[in-house]
């Protein structure tokens, strides 16, 4: 398998994963199962739910989690790989650019506080902004974007988790949102290497966990929660345990673990249903979509890590043409630049 495949695998996996996730966020198993997916959990791009505000939006459209990570991509190339500044360019080209209005509405709020900052927009003192730690922002907004780093650093799992930390700073500025960034990252960094099993995969997560954190320290913003390192290991432990049992698996996952929208969550359940799915890129996209919550960002990132471990030609092919033809995004140009840029 050329790095090429494995780039463009995890660029559809994670577009595939964003995009039949997105239409499931917020609703838990039981409630996709019943009232999406009529009675099944569901396998395919469906239309947004009549409770959505984007019900007119195209089937198949990516959210903002795939859009900052393509932009980021786009953006990395143009520098000669991950910098700070194009990190910082693709926000702001995500929330000035009309082209991109329908992703830039769906920004988490902690993503939305950076940009803001990085505008220069000042923002109003709260008593948060005299205290030692910061635990409001804990989110996954920078681990759904860092899988990126990994593809530019190959088997560079301490340069993958530098890069991550990085280019998601500037909007995430604590330890334990950069800890889950430096875990995405690393699974990538390693997944992208040949002859490496899932087990090397996911050991590389909870490395990168650990790793991010203590680097993350000296730099961002100390907070309060539970380690994405130990849960990893549980979520695994769920995966494993479940791994013949689909709807078991999403159920214990979602109320052990939990795939919402902070870091310590999101984070660990997608490496649980990596292992539940043994890497299968699909089987990995579907049981983190279905268990919902914050699923466009679960499905994100399990597609990211599956689709770099199995490569492209493990996916249907028929994903690839739809989801850049919907986006208006050149997947492929972009996947060949890169590996260009790291042969």
């Amino acid at each position: 398998m050329t790095q090429y495949d494995r780039i463009l695998g995890a660029m559809v996996g994670a577009a595939i994963g964003n995009a039949m996730g997105a239409p499931l966020e917020t609703r838990p198993p039981y409630l996709i199962k019943e009232e999406l997916g009529k009675g099944e959990f569901v396998r395919d791009y469906i239309e947004m739910p009549y409770d959505s505000p984007l019900q007119n939006i195209p089937l198949g459209t990516v959210s903002y989690d795939f859009a900052i990570s393509y932009l980021s991509l786009v953006e990395f190339v143009k520098a000669g790989g991950v910098t700070k500044k194009a990190a910082i360019d693709a926000l702001l080209e995500l929330k000035n650019n009309d082209k991109y209005a329908v992703y830039s509405a769906r920004v988490d709020r902690a993503s939305a506080v950076g940009i803001e900052k990085l505008e220069g927009v000042v923002q109003e003192r709260t008593p948060y902004d005299d205290l030692p730690v910061d635990n409001r922002y804990l989110t996954n907004g920078a681990a759904m974007k860092s899988w990126v780093c990994g593809l530019f650093n190959p088997g560079n799992m301490e340069k993958a988790i530098d890069d991550s930390i990085l280019m998601c700073k500037p909007a995430h500025d604590n330890v334990i949102a950069l800890s889950g960034a430096a875990s995405i990252a690393a699974a990538v960094s390693v997944a992208m290497t040949a002859g490496v099993s899932l087990s090397d995969v996911i050991e590389a997560g909870i490395a990168g966990a650990r790793i991010g954190y203590d680097k993350a320290m000296y730099v961002a913003r100390k907070a309060a929660g539970a380690s994405i390192e130990e849960r990893i290991k549980l979520a695994v432990e769920i995966g494993v345990k479940y791994s013949n049992d689909f709807e078991k698996c999403v159920t214990e996952m979602t109320e052990l673990i939990g795939t919402g929208i902070n870091a310590n969550e999101a984070v660990p359940s997608v490496f649980g249903f990596l292992a539940a799915a043994g890497g299968d890129v699909m089987k990995s996209i579907y049981l983190a979509i279905n268990a919902g919550n914050d699923s466009d960002t679960t499905g994100t990132m399990a597609g990211a890590v599956a689709g770099a471990f199995k490569g492209a030609g493990s996916i249907p092919k028929e994903h690839l043409p739809f989801l850049s033809g919907v986006n208006d995004m050149d997947i492929e140009r972009v996947a060949r630049e890169i590996s260009e840029m790291i042969a």
